[in-house]
């Protein structure tokens, strides 16, 4: 039987409060086998229910908590580095780690970065209308697919790390989160997704170097999501449906030799990450803005066109619903053909809101031949959901079917 792993994300700023041999010796007593590390991050506001110095904590934007080691790590574009990288966090941590037998993951925010797109608005994902989205690097553009090549040189240079999570790393959507976003039409899963399309420069003459009609698929994409905007007294969720998504990729062929496109994109820059990472290995997250793992290939991540590249999948079981849950596991499953491939990483934060809702997502995973387990987030769990950590991650090792 394939050994059982357990494994915790966590932020450079809890560890560094927590202290990183204390913090360590937790992880060891808790029976974790992997630690996720952030290394880079996006922007962020954090309640912190055991940090001493901060409850609400605002991260720099964009920033790296690491130097470099001797190799160029930005490819050409400039990204903010963390006063957190002077303080010999990642070092230690991975003494203490590798001391106690645990191994060390990078877990990196590539392309959702405000920061970066901020200073370089030409390298951003453009929609149909023409707005510039800052928050999101599109993965098109030679300039930060070059970027993203070097951060992963970076990490293999530290020498600290067995693996790279690769998160943001295809095309960001509208749907984000923004700072302050305000939205009073009620837009539904299609127009999310048309207005995500990204036509900036290098997307469109990819495009048409595919034999798409960039403009004409443009002009319709906005005639589209304009209608939609016009008929704003429909009510807020009726367009919340796949069945109208699924007309559209009928109807227009145009829009589904795109979406390949993308897919094909992505597939090809973590390809040469994960060149670029050896002897690290590369893994790939189920879901970003998309929401349910299924919807990942809106990102450009193509499951089945990366189950021979990526160490693994990071099924992120965040539906509140257990049977939603199970549901995304099962589809999964059938695409990739391998449970070894799958991660199943749990929020043990809101919106779980029991124990048994938690154990039981891990349990049906395990039934399924699940065998990596990961748990999010450790500086967001207040002390009882701690203790859950510890028990899922016991009952999790001792499982045997």
């Amino acid at each position: 039987m394939v050994p059982v792993s357990v494994e915790l994300f966590a932020y450079p700023w809890d560890i560094v409060d927590s202290g990183v041999e204390p913090f360590v010796e937790y992880c060891s007593q808790a029976g974790i086998h992997r630690i996720h590390a952030a290394v880079t991050y996006h922007s962020g506001k954090f309640l912190l229910p055991r940090n001493s110095r901060s409850r609400i904590y605002f991260p720099e934007p964009g920033a790296r908590y690491f130097r470099d080691s001797g190799t160029p790590g930005n490819g050409g574009l400039s990204q903010p580095v963390s006063s957190l990288a002077d303080t010999g966090w990642l070092e230690s941590l991975a003494t203490e780690a590798y001391g106690k037998g645990i191994e060390l993951s990078a877990w990196t925010v590539f392309f959702h970065n405000s920061a970066v797109g901020s200073q370089y608005p030409d390298l951003v994902t453009q929609n149909a209308f023409g707005d510039k989205y800052p928050f999101a690097l599109c993965p098109a553009q030679p300039a930060v697919r070059d970027h993203a090549a070097a951060l992963c040189r970076s990490l293999r240079s530290l020498g600290f790390f067995s693996s790279i999570d690769l998160e943001t790393v295809g095309y960001l959507g509208y749907s984000h989160g923004y700072h302050h976003e305000v939205t009073a039409v009620p837009l539904g899963l299609p127009d999310k997704f048309l207005l995500s399309i990204c036509f900036c420069p290098a997307c469109s003459a990819a495009g048409h170097a595919a034999g798409i009609e960039m403009e004409t698929l443009a002009a319709e994409v906005r005639r589209l999501v304009s209608h939609r905007m016009r008929c704003d007294d429909v009510p807020a969720g009726s367009h919340e449906n796949a069945e109208q998504l699924a007309t559209l990729l009928v109807l227009y062929p145009e829009l589904v030799k795109l979406i390949r496109l993308r897919m094909e994109t992505v597939t090809s820059l973590i390809k040469r990450l994960s060149q670029e990472c050896k002897p690290m290995k590369v893994a790939a997250f189920t879901s970003g803005f998309v929401g349910s793992p299924s919807n990942i290939w809106m990102e450009g991540i193509s499951l089945r066109g990366l189950k021979e590249i990526v160490d693994c999948f990071h099924l992120l079981a965040y539906a509140p619903e257990v049977n939603d849950s199970d549901s995304d596991l099962l589809f999964l499953l059938a695409l990739i053909e391998t449970a070894e491939k799958l991660n199943w990483t749990v929020n043990l934060g809101l919106p779980i809101t029991s124990f048994g809702q938690a154990f039981a997502k891990c349990e049906y995973a395990l039934r399924r031949g699940v065998r990596r387990f990961s748990f999010f987030n450790y500086g967001l769990l207040g002390e009882m959901r701690l203790k859950w950590l510890q028990n899922l991650a016991s009952a999790i090792s001792d499982f045997s079917i």
